[in-house]
């Protein structure tokens, strides 16, 4: 040791032992870190994915409706053809 006596078994320990716990704590600190980071990438990811599904489903809802009512409006046509009653306007 520093005033020239040799380390005993338990200074030996003791030392170690306080080592070990501060690296503990710093590894368990950077690895809940990462794992934060992980989870806010995973996040990001997830929303950028639903934002690009909203926008399709938007569309696929919006064309679907207009084909619906191009088709309400041929059934209309074709029922006024059979039954020779003329169109509504």
């Amino acid at each position: 040791m520093e005033n020239g006596h040799p380390v005993t078994k338990s200074e030996l320990q003791a030392v170690l032992t306080a080592a070990l716990s501060a690296q503990k704590a710093e590894i368990k600190d950077e690895l809940t870190e990462v794992m934060r980071q992980i989870e806010t990438n995973l996040l990001t990811e997830f929303h950028r994915y639903s934002k690009g599904q909203q926008v399709r489903l938007h569309h696929l809802e919006t064309t679907d409706s207009d084909l619906i009512l191009r088709l309400a409006t041929i059934e209309e046509r074709l029922l006024a053809l059979e039954s020779r009653r003329p169109p509504s306007v």
